[in-house]
Order: C-alpha cells, then sequence, then structure tokens
C-alpha cells in the first residue's frame, strides 16, 4: 500500500536518514540491541534525525517487540549500553550540553537524561504492519505501546481510478498481441476487477462479519500473475503454432512430391504402353 515508500520519502524531505535492519538466517535480538545502538548514538550523540522503519516481515521473534515498544513509551531501553559505552558517550555529549545547556551541572545522570532527551527528539519509529489476521491485535494487546506510543494512520483502499493507472504503468510498455483499444480495455479492467474484489470484502464484512483484506501488493500480484501466465501461454500456443506450421510444411512437401510422382507416373504408363 505505500508505507514503506511513502515513509522514504517523508524521511528525504525532513532531511532525515532512514535505516532498516537486515534481516538474515542468524539475526537474532543481539544483533536488534546492536542496532538500536547504532540508532541511538547517530540520533543522541551526533544529532542526525532519524527514521527506523520496522515492518511485521522483520518481526523474527516476538521478543524484538519488547524491546521496540520500550523504545516507544519511554525512548530508553535497559541494558542497551555498557557502562564503558556510557562513559564514552557521555564524554562526546559535555561540549554538545555545555552549549545548548550552560547552566546545567555535567554530572552523569544529567547527562545521560540529555541524551535520552536527544534520541527522543532525533529518533523516529516508523511500524509498517498489516491488520491482516489475529497477529496485529494480538500484538497490540500485548505490547500497548505499539498502539499508545504511535500516531496510527491507516492507508485506505485506492481509488478505481489509482487502480487503472497503476495497471497502464505496469502494462503500458508489455508486448501484447492486440489493438491499442482492446489493450486500453485490459487495463480498465484489471482496475476493475481489484475495486471489484473490494467491494466484495466489504459485503462478506457485513454480512458474515469476517474481514477479508485484499490490499495493493495483491493487485499488484495480480498484475504480474497476469504477465507471467500471458507469457507463459503466449510461448506455448506460438510452440504449438510452430509445430503445426511444420507440420503443414511437410503436408505441402508431401504433396508436391505426390504430383511429382504422378507426372512421372503418367510418363512411365506411356512407355509401357
Amino acid at each position: 500500500s505505500g508505507k514503506q515508500s511513502l515513509t522514504r520519502l517523508a524521511t528525504f524531505i525532513a532531511g532525515y536518514k532512514s535505516f532498516q535492519i537486515t534481516l538474515t538466517r542468524s539475526y537474532n535480538t543481539n544483533n536488534l540491541m546492536d542496532d538500536l545502538k547504532v540508532l541511538y548514538r547517530t540520533a543522541g550523540v551526533q544529532g542526525q534525525g532519524m527514521t527506523f522503519i520496522f515492518t511485521d516481515n522483520e518481526i523474527k521473534d516476538e521478543n524484538f517487540l519488547e524491546y521496540m515498544n520500550n523504545v516507544l513509551s519511554s525512548g530508553e531501553v535497559s541494558n542497551l549500553f555498557a557502562r564503558d559505552e556510557l562513559d564514552e558517550i557521555n564524554s562526546e555529549l559535555i561540549p554538545v550540553m555545555k552549549k545548548e545547556h550552560p547552566r546545567v551541572a555535567p554530572t552523569p545522570e544529567a547527562l545521560y537524561n540529555y541524551f535520552l532527551s536527544r534520541v527522543r527528539q532525533n529518533l523516529h519509529v516508523v511500524l509498517c504492519f498489516s491488520p491482516v489476521g489475529e497477529k496485529f491485535r494480538n500484538r497490540s494487546l500485548k505490547f500497548p505501546g505499539l498502539i499508545s506510543g504511535c500516531t496510527m494512520d491507516w492507508f485506505s483502499r485506492w481509488p478505481k481510478d489509482a487502480l487503472i493507472a497503476v495497471a497502464k504503468h505496469f502494462l503500458a510498455e508489455y508486448d501484447v498481441k492486440c489493438s491499442i483499444e482492446v489493450k486500453k480495455e485490459l487495463i480498465e479492467t484489471m482496475g476493475l476487477i481489484q475495486d471489484g474484489v473490494a467491494e466484495t470484502c466489504v459485503d462478506y464484512f457485513n454480512r458474515y462479519r469476517r474481514s477479508t483484506h485484499v490490499t495493493p501488493k495483491s493487485y499488484l500480484s495480480f498484475i504480474n500473475g497476469y504477465k507471467e501466465v500471458y507469457t507463459s501461454k503466449y510461448e506455448e500456443i506460438n510452440e504449438l503454432a510452430k509445430r503445426m506450421n511444420t507440420g503443414l510444411d511437410k503436408l505441402v512437401e508431401a504433396s508436391a512430391s505426390v504430383a511429382e510422382l504422378s507426372k512421372e507416373l503418367v510418363v512411365k504408363e506411356k512407355e509401357f504402353a
């Protein structure tokens, strides 16, 4: 639905830097803590605006959400930094804090609070979650910071004109063996089908009180699926046509050979007569 794309666009406009974890098979809680350290240092020490994009596909372990809940609720993750790391951070922040708050004594506690305030000011967490299924509801109940610590933006379904525009974007340069008018109707039909499915989902909910979601990602999959099926069938038909043409060529050759033999036979009959 464009959650991540819109977030990256907003990040660029705001002059921030975006960050997203690189999920691997071995990625675990320790890796997440290391990534949070980098984010906290960048936002708290360097004062750089950061956008942390976190999607539901990256929740490899439900314990990840416990740390995200702490970040969103208070901005503080317990035991994130060791004592020597905190001392290093405090020493880097002393001149910055003296310049901004000259009347505040640079005690360890004051420096740490100043560090957290800069983190809260410069670090923005964007959760790109899908409401499909029970996971979103269960996670919201278990980790209330995911709701209370966020401003929730619901991405509604795309309008019909946008669906047709998207289909036109992906199919305009795609080679379909048809006239321009037929291709235009094909593109419009793509949008109408997706819009009709969305309307059916609403009717299904009104009738059975069960939510069934069809997302823009499903629409893109639908378009890609059509292109794959079309390409596959086009190649299959071309192969059949090639075989048929080869067979017809053989029949023509056989017919010509039979005609030639018939002429020779007539000549032979005359010779033997």
